[in-house]
């Protein structure tokens, strides 16, 4: 029994990222970079190129994402 994973399921946690597809691997499971230019794998279906939402804690893709630039700025 993983205390953390229980909690989180109870508070529906997500930490939203975005990514864009960048290519397929099959089985669901998509290649995207990030940002800051690193490569993961995510798991859903959206095509190549698109921009998407993704659950940072598990890697799942939440939805589409709009195809803008995000800046992030320190308060």
């Amino acid at each position: 029994m993983n205390l953390l994973n229980e909690f989180s399921q109870i508070l529906n946690r997500t930490n939203r990222g975005v990514a864009r597809v960048t290519g397929q691997r099959g089985g669901g499971r998509l290649v995207a970079e990030i940002q800051s230019g690193a490569t993961i794998l995510l798991d859903g279906e959206m095509e190549t190129g698109k921009k998407v939402y993704y659950d940072r804690l598990t890697s799942k893709v939440l939805g589409e994402a709009p195809d803008v630039i995000y800046s992030q700025y320190g308060v």
